[in-house]
């Protein structure tokens, strides 16, 4: 089979999975990927478009509101692309992040009646342009975007209001496409595809995998100048960390913990660093999962408060080092968790927080355990078996 594969870019969470899912499917299928961003040197991996159309594309998208006009030629070129290869499956990932021209791409697929597969990594695909909408409590997603209250959640710069626009156009894009299905990485985000005007189509739910080549448990000693490690180490990583990760909860929670713990931060920004609390210790953004694996294996535990996840992989790389999860019940990020790795607490309740650090003393006697059926589940492997299963499903349908 001809696999294709589009995403915002080839790092990062969907950038990983992306990777994987090559990596895992075997080579006796063509495997092609097109990204806007690309940063590894993988052959089979074709940038799109130049830093100047992505910055074009960028202008017009969060200045003007008119993602419909971003990257016109590029996608162009990359369809003509498509029409050569003739992929047997079209996986979409990512189409956002000023990526490519999705009324264009959709007009390809449904013209050629391309099979397709898209995972949804967040919500985007239906709303006027937020990626999420918990935190904001907004539910016109449901009937329809406009007059919208929370421009930044849309990657809007200037204040103008093109969600209503928005809406339509991927309504009118997205729908009676023929042969297409979803995956969702989680039961949450499927039953919000569900009660979107996206209902129509059958929805796959499909665990995030990790390289547990890269994510076990380690005593390397990489950040002994900065962290004590006679502390009991309390953990939280996220890129960007946002208040949407729980920025503020963190500082907080700094300032009531025992001299016993060490929080600390990674995913930082040079702003962040320089205006921490001095008992916090900040760790700038790392895509390095060697260093990422040793911090969650000295982690005490892996603290996750965020307040929207449509899933959680920082969840999943935690628990395959032996690390319990102490994590806010927000979207799908609990749905790998059960009371024999972590601890739920509702969002905003740091009281809670430090009440499962007591029951964090006893999940670290199972780490052993937790690893061991980390492992089992969530590996990158069993992730791309699964897609492998849903290529051929969807091959063997007729057009």
């Amino acid at each position: 089979m001809k696999i294709v594969q589009i995403n915002a870019c080839d790092n990062g969470s969907t950038g990983k999975i992306l990777l994987d899912i090559f990596d895992g499917i075997g080579k006796e299928n063509e495997r092609i990927a097109f990204v806007s961003r690309k940063y590894s040197s993988r052959d089979e991996v074709i940038k799109m478009h130049s830093r100047l159309q992505y910055r074009i594309h960028k202008f017009l998208s969060s200045y003007l509101g008119l993602d419909e006009f971003g990257s016109y030629f590029s996608t162009k070129k990359t369809i003509n692309q498509l029409k050569k290869i003739k992929p047997d499956i079209l996986h979409l990932h990512n189409l956002h992040d000023h990526t490519i021209n999705y009324v264009l791409l959709f007009r390809y697929i449904k013209k050629y009646n391309v099979k397709t597969i898209w995972t949804m990594h967040d919500c985007w695909a239906f709303t006027g342009g937020c990626f999420y909408f918990e935190l904001n409590g907004c539910e016109k997603w449901k009937t329809g975007c406009i007059h919208c209250k929370y421009l930044k959640s849309t990657g809007m710069v200037a204040n103008i209001d093109r969600t209503k626009r928005q809406y339509y156009l991927k309504k009118k894009s997205f729908l009676n496409v023929k042969n297409m299905l979803i995956v969702t990485p989680s039961e949450w985000l499927k039953n919000h595809v569900k009660n979107s005007f996206l209902k129509e189509y059958e929805v796959k739910v499909i665990l995030n995998g990790i390289n547990l080549d890269n994510f076990s448990r380690t005593d390397r000693h990489t950040f002994d100048n900065i962290i004590d490690r006679h502390k009991k180490v309390l953990l939280g990583v996220a890129a960007p960390f946002n208040e949407r990760k729980g920025f503020s909860d963190f500082i907080k929670l700094a300032d009531m913990l025992q001299p016993e713990f060490q929080l600390v931060m990674v995913g930082l920004n040079d702003e962040q660093l320089a205006t921490l609390p001095g008992k916090i210790v900040g760790i700038k953004r790392t895509n390095n999962q060697k260093e990422l694996a040793e911090l969650y294996s000295m982690a005490y535990a892996f603290l996750n408060l965020t307040y929207e996840d449509t899933s959680s992989t920082v969840n999943v790389e935690a628990l395959a080092c032996g690390t319990p999860v102490i994590c806010y019940k927000s979207g799908g990020a609990t749905e790998m968790l059960d009371s024999g790795n972590s601890v739920v607490v509702e969002q905003g309740n740091l009281e809670g927080v430090l009440k499962a650090l007591e029951k964090a003393e006893i999940l670290n006697g199972a780490r052993d355990d937790i690893e061991r059926r980390a492992k089992k589940d969530f590996s990158s492997q069993r992730m791309a078996d699964e897609y492998a299963m849903i290529y051929k499903e969807m091959n063997s349908r007729g057009n």
